[in-house]
């Protein structure tokens, strides 16, 4: 089989990190290395093609130079790539170091443990619309991959060796699993007195319906498995499992809880949604743990697979992923803005900073999710459907994975989701294969 050779006598461990994603995951091809050069420069070649690149400190482990020195974009074809090194040679740009900067989310490191400043919102979230690609404008386009697909293109590989079917990937996230059922009776009797004094009398009398034995309008979860099972897709749902704790973890009782995890396994795939506290506290990450794997439901409390709450789940997060036994991680993106966080649609491996190794755990990277849509960037139906679209087009045009993050909630017709439950069918036909 037709390897890519890259020359460089003394390749880092982000450099080969850097080189499996770039060409084995993003083209599924494999990578040989050859050490025997003496030159500063990185030559990559396929069949008597070659290109010759320059190496930006970050490819060097050199991290104290590049945050000195800064991080600029180059233009190469179609887009916008960082890492640039103006030099003698084939592009002005370090394409592993590129490929690092995205995936590793380098640019995130000076700010971690940030609240409530430029970078990072109030829940120490980085924010999208400060990221390099935003400003840029390579945010809404799976970056890594088109470079992959550039360099391919530069060094005449074959389309056969490397071209890659598009799949879509529903997932589904339940941070309140119902709107009324499942709590207790004195809180139900407190809501109901709130609902009286405010006047929400429709939500009053949805409450009542619950009470008496009515659907509650949370309770979309059939009718997403419907649309879903209809263009032979299957749903993944991550699962808010946690103690009550206002403002931000909001579950109802275990035993209602169980039943709905009972429910959902027969013909979807569950996973963990670790809780907003969780994320903050290694004590309660591990009782939360423990607490979903003992639930005793099988095929709905296994742990290896997460999607963090308000995605706070990052690269600081990763290691301690790996050391909780977590395999999978579908928390990578922003939550103010669309696109691709670390330029990738695809799956693919974490990498430890501090001991410069590569990990066992799989990024798993969304596109969109509803409430950015909505409650972030203010768009109505019909834009946000037409922003989709846009999403979904880049990630075919690279045989990419289109990951979407949408809730029972936001499909539930219910409250300020009124309008947004045919949206989701429209959505799901848009992305479709």
């Amino acid at each position: 089989m037709s390897k890519i050779i890259l020359t460089y006598t003394s390749p880092t461990q982000r450099m080969k990190y850097s080189a499996h994603i770039l060409f084995n995951v993003c083209l599924g091809m494999e990578v040989e290395w050859d050490c025997t050069s003496k030159t500063d420069a990185l030559t990559i070649s396929f069949c008597g093609s070659s290109i010759s690149c320059p190496l930006h400190a970050i490819s060097l482990e050199d991290d104290e130079n590049a945050f000195s020195s800064g991080v600029n974009w180059s233009e190469w074809g179609r887009f916008n790539y960082p890492c640039e090194v103006l030099g003698m040679t084939d592009l002005q740009f370090d394409p592993l170091a590129s490929v690092f900067f995205c995936c590793v989310r380098w640019e995130e490191l000076q700010s971690q443990g940030e609240k409530n400043t430029k970078f990072r919102d109030e829940h120490g979230r980085f924010r999208g619309a400060v990221s390099a690609a935003y400003t840029h404008k390579m945010l809404k386009t799976p970056l890594v991959e088109n470079l992959a697909h550039a360099l391919a293109a530069e060094l005449k590989i074959p389309k056969e060796l490397y071209a890659t079917d598009y799949t879509f990937e529903p997932t589904i996230d339940i941070d309140i699993a119902y709107a009324f059922k499942g709590r207790g009776v004195c809180h139900n009797a407190f809501a109901a007195i709130r609902d009286i004094v405010f006047f929400r009398w429709r939500s009053l009398r949805n409450r009542i319906d619950v009470f008496m034995g009515g659907v509650d309008p949370y309770f979309t979860y059939d009718w997403v498995i419907k649309i879903h099972q209809k263009v032979k897709l299957q749903t993944r749902f991550f699962i808010l499992y946690a103690e009550y704790k206002r403002p931000h973890d909001l579950p109802v009782h275990k035993v209602v809880l169980d039943s709905l995890i009972s429910h959902l396994v027969k013909s979807s795939l569950v996973s963990w949604h670790p809780s907003y506290a969780a994320s903050s506290s290694l004590i309660k990450f591990d009782k939360e743990k423990k607490t979903f794997e003992n639930n005793g439901i099988e095929g709905g409390n296994k742990t290896e697979i997460v999607r963090t709450h308000f995605l706070l789940g990052e690269q600081s997060s990763w290691k301690q992923f790996v050391d909780a036994g977590i395999k999978h991680d579908y928390s990578m993106g922003y939550a103010d803005q669309v696109g691709f966080r670390s330029g990738m649609s695809k799956p693919y491996p974490a990498y430890d900073l501090v001991n410069e190794q590569p990990l066992d755990l799989i990024i798993h990277p969304f596109a969109v999710m509803d409430s950015t849509l909505k409650s972030y960037l203010q768009l109505d139906t019909s834009e946000a459907l037409n922003k989709v679209s846009q999403l979904s087009d880049s990630v075919r045009e690279v045989g990419g994975v289109m990951v979407t993050i949408w809730h029972n909630t936001s499909v539930s017709d219910h409250g300020i989701w009124e309008g947004w439950q045919s949206l989701y069918k429209e959505v799901v036909l848009r992305c479709v294969p």
